[in-house]
C-alpha cells in the first residue's frame, strides 16, 4: 500500500510537470524572455541617441536576466532598421530602439515598408534630450537676438547641418528658423558628425544634442547659443531657451523609446515597459542619464502610443511647413 501511495504522489508530479510544460509551450509570453533578445539601434554609433540606448538596453538586460545583442543599422532616417523590426516575429525578440526621428519619417517618406502608428507597439520611453543650437566662437555672435539679425541680413541666409534630411537634428532647426524667420540652407551629414564643420566655421549652425556637444562647448571650441527644450539645460544653466528668447513655437525635445512589432503579445509588452521602467529607476543609470541631461518622461505602453500619434501629425505640420523632401 506505501507503495502505491508513493506511485500515486509521483504519478501527480510528473502530470503536473507536463501540465506546466504544456502551458509553457502554448504561451510563450509566460516564460519571456528565455533567450537573447535582438535589438536593432537605427542611428549611428557614437551619436547622442546611440550612446542613451546602450546605457539603457545594458541596464535592461541586468533586469531581465537576458543578453540584449545590439545592432546599429542607420540610413533612410532609420527607417531600414525600422522596417526590419516591423517585419519581425513578434514574439518579444526583436525590439526598436529609435528616437523621434522614427515620428517624423511617416511625413518624409511615402513609400515606407511600414505604418509607423499601426505596426509598432509603443513599449517604453527612455527619456528626452536637448538639443543646443551651436556656433563656432570665431564667429562672433553676442547672443540668439544677433544671430538671428545677421541671419536675416546675409544673402542667401545661413547654412545648418543635421544628421541628415529627416534627422530629429535637421527638424529642431526648421522649427526655430521658421519661428525665427530667416532663411537658411540645409547641410546634411550622415549620422551626427558635423560638429568639426560648425567648429571651423565651414557650416554656420547646428543643433546638436547636449549629450555630444557638451565637451566641445566646454572646451570652447563650441559656442552654445540657446537650447531646445522648453525649460534650460541642467548641464548648460547660463544659456537661454528658444522661448525665453522670444521665438513662440520653437521648442523641440528629442525622445528615446522602445518599441515591439504590432502583434507581440500584450503580456510581453507590459513585462518589458516594466522592466525598462525599473531598469531607468536604479541610481546608477538615473545619474548617468542625468549627466547627458536625459530627463526621464515614464509613461504606459499606451499613454506613450497616444503621443506616437500626435507627433506623428505634429511633424506632417512642420514638415509641411518647412517644404521638406527626403535625400
Amino acid at each position: 500500500m506505501f507503495r502505491s501511495a508513493v506511485a500515486l504522489i509521483a504519478a501527480i508530479g510528473l502530470l503536473a510537470g507536463a501540465r506546466e510544460i504544456a502551458s509553457a509551450q502554448s504561451d510563450p509570453a509566460q516564460n519571456w524572455p528565455s533567450k537573447p533578445i535582438h535589438a536593432m539601434v537605427p542611428l549611428a554609433p557614437g551619436t547622442g541617441g546611440d550612446v542613451v540606448a546602450r546605457l539603457v538596453l545594458n541596464g535592461l538586460s541586468q533586469t531581465l536576466g537576458q543578453s540584449i545583442v545590439i545592432e546599429n543599422k542607420g540610413g533612410a532616417g532609420g527607417t531600414i532598421g525600422a522596417g526590419q523590426v516591423a517585419k519581425a516575429d513578434p514574439d518579444g525578440y526583436t525590439l526598436l530602439f529609435h528616437s523621434s526621428t522614427h515620428v517624423i519619417a511617416a511625413s518624409l517618406y511615402t513609400n515606407l515598408p511600414y505604418d509607423t502608428a499601426n505596426d509598432f507597439a509603443a513599449v517604453a520611453l527612455a527619456g528626452s534630450v536637448p538639443s543646443a543650437l551651436v556656433v563656432s566662437p570665431g564667429k562672433g555672435f553676442k547672443d540668439l537676438k544677433d544671430f538671428v539679425a545677421k541671419a536675416k541680413t546675409t544673402p542667401g541666409g545661413f547654412t545648418y547641418a543635421s544628421a541628415g534630411v529627416g534627422s530629429t537634428t535637421h527638424l529642431t532647426a526648421e522649427r526655430f528658423r521658421i519661428s525665427a524667420g530667416f532663411p537658411a540652407v540645409h547641410v546634411p551629414f550622415r549620422g551626427g558628425g558635423f560638429q568639426p564643420e560648425i567648429m571651423v566655421g565651414r557650416v554656420d549652425f547646428g543643433y546638436s544634442p547636449i549629450a555630444t556637444s557638451l565637451p566641445n562647448i566646454k572646451e570652447g571650441r563650441l559656442q552654445a547659443l540657446a537650447v531646445s527644450s522648453p525649460r534650460r539645460a541642467s548641464a548648460l544653466p547660463d544659456v537661454p531657451t528658444t522661448l525665453e528668447a522670444g521665438y513662440a513655437d520653437s521648442d523641440y525635445i528629442i525622445w528615446f523609446g522602445i518599441f515591439l512589432p504590432v502583434k507581440t503579445p500584450r503580456e510581453i509588452v507590459d513585462k518589458l515597459n516594466l522592466a525598462t521602467r525599473k531598469t531607468l529607476e536604479t541610481p546608477a543609470l538615473r545619474d548617468r542619464l542625468a549627466g547627458l541631461d536625459v530627463s526621464p518622461m515614464p509613461m504606459t505602453p499606451k499613454e506613450f502610443d497616444a503621443m506616437v500619434r500626435r507627433d506623428i501629425v505634429a511633424n506632417a505640420v512642420l514638415a509641411k511647413a518647412a517644404g521638406l523632401q527626403p535625400n
